[in-house]
């Protein structure tokens, strides 16, 4: 509990319990932040925050109520300053990375949880949940909300987690909710066309994934991957110092001597910090980058680079990404969160490497987001794939059959089927399958649920191959996570 004229600049001293910003929640003695997002404006809803137990009002329009109204020029920007006052500063206190891109933020936020964890503690917030020592829980968001972000901050902090690897989406930047935090360090990985539904241009879109590097601190650094075609953009963008990586052009962090194969990657790395022999049981062009990026991030932050290094060896695999079941039948299948273009080409060409046989995809295309990539999705799977299975994936409120129309219609080859079942579609691929061949299940990763008009059903990849594989009396020889 703190008084009210602790978290901002008035005479009031009322006791306030909460910070929120959705007057549905009930909660006494609550100061409301009068929160005006892209489709609903939080000053319309007074009445109901103080009918739930506010006992004050933080607002940037001119309003009357019943209760102390504190008027602000802009409340995003006090919600943060008023999160940070109730928790001691609590952000303040912690070292924040934070990693944005198109592709990639969920790899590197979890390696660097686990190169950190290896020496000191550090907490990790993402599409793969929360968690920082015996502290863990699951978010509906990438990037959750200040109130439950700063709430996370306090519990990683009391649990002495220093370290926030933080995957940051573009969605939360485009709606200004974190544009008042600090980081120390800021990573961009790639840029490609998604989230169109949301941004409408791709400048959008990109500018801002670049606001996160103007939150940075004056002594923050900027890790950018070089090789990107929008490097040179967000290094001009960065509020603080820069440290580049990449393969092809120059930069601070470089890979060279490059060897993939199936389940290991090599390659000599020099930078500022000299040069090392890297070993990773996670295979790729792409993690070539990720380990680049989250190498940079401990360089930055002062850890031992022979530990980091040494530690490398041990990664372990990342929950829905490049997830390996095998059968005693000999062939593969691949669980892999790969959702967009870029992701997807990448993907398929490691398992172009990592196999002689077929490759055979299963993939679609979440409904209700953006439709724009769904061509070219289509277009790079059927061209890297012996077989697709086009099926269903998040449809929410769109018909399947017209997301599957999309996903084909720049398609000439005749190389695919489609079954809107995505269990069917499951079963089916792996019915196709013969040793040595690689079934490739994209698009959702280790998601439990998926929404289906206004309802949503248990569906989970892994599940669904495991179930067919007893049902056909087959073992698992191998698998992780």
């Amino acid at each position: 509990m703190k008084k009210l004229d602790e978290l901002v600049v008035c005479p009031y001293k009322i006791n306030i319990n909460s910070i929120e910003d959705d007057s549905r929640i009930r909660v006494n003695n609550a100061l409301f932040c009068c929160i005006e997002g892209l489709t609903v404006d939080g000053h319309n809803y007074i009445e109901a925050a103080i009918k739930n137990g506010a006992v004050a009002i933080l607002a940037s329009k001119r309003i009357e109520a019943s209760i102390p109204v504190i008027q602000v020029k802009d409340t995003n920007q006090a919600m943060i300053s008023v999160l940070s006052n109730f928790y001691n500063k609590v952000d303040e206190k912690l070292k924040l990375i934070g990693i944005t891109g198109t592709d990639g933020k969920t790899t590197v936020a979890s390696m660097i949880y686990q190169l950190i964890n290896n020496i000191d503690k550090c907490g990790l917030i993402g599409t793969n949940g929360i968690t920082c020592s015996d502290f863990e829980f699951k978010t509906d968001y990438t990037t959750p909300f200040p109130k439950e972000l700063f709430n996370i901050f306090n519990n990683f902090y009391n649990n002495k987690c220093y370290y926030v690897a933080m995957e940051v989406s573009s969605e939360r930047l485009l709606t200004k909710r974190i544009d008042y935090l600090k980081f120390d360090v800021a990573v961009f990985t790639n840029l490609t066309y998604d989230h169109m539904d949301k941004h409408k241009t791709f400048a959008n879109y990109r500018d801002s994934k670049a606001k996160l590097f103007q939150m940075l601190k004056e002594t923050g650094y900027a890790i950018i991957n070089a090789d990107d075609k929008y490097s040179g953009f967000f290094q001009k963008k960065t509020k603080g110092l820069v440290l580049t990586y990449g393969i092809e052009q120059k930069a601070d962090i470089r890979a060279s001597k490059i060897i993939i194969s199936k389940n290991e990657l090599q390659f000599t790395i020099d930078g500022l910090f000299g040069t090392y022999h890297i070993n990773s049981p996670l295979s790729g062009m792409f993690n070539v980058y990720n380990i680049m990026a989250s190498i940079g991030v401990c360089y930055i932050l002062g850890f031992d680079m022979k530990k980091i290094i040494d530690s490398i060896e041990n990664l372990e695999p990342i929950k829905g990404r490049l997830n390996i079941i095998e059968s005693n039948c000999g062939f593969k299948v691949l669980i892999d969160y790969a959702h967009t273009p870029n992701a997807l080409k990448n993907l398929l060409q490691y398992v172009k490497v990592a196999t002689d046989n077929n490759i055979i995809t299963i993939t679609g295309s979440a409904g209700g987001r953006d439709k724009l990539k769904r061509p070219e999705m289509g277009k790079v799977v059927t061209s890297l794939s012996d077989y697709v299975i086009f099926t269903t994936d998040d449809p929410r409120n769109e018909d399947p059959n017209d997301i599957i129309d999309q996903l084909i219609s720049k398609v000439n080859t005749h190389n695919y089927e489609r079954i809107i079942d995505r269990s069917l579609a499951i079963k089916r691929a792996i019915s196709l399958a013969k040793k040595g061949d690689v079934v490739v299940i994209a698009g959702r990763g280790d998601d439990t649920f998926m929404p289906i008009g206004n309802t949503v059903i248990r569906c989970n990849d892994k599940e669904e191959v495991f179930k067919y594989l007893s049902e056909k009396k087959l073992d698992v020889v191998y698998k992780t996570n």
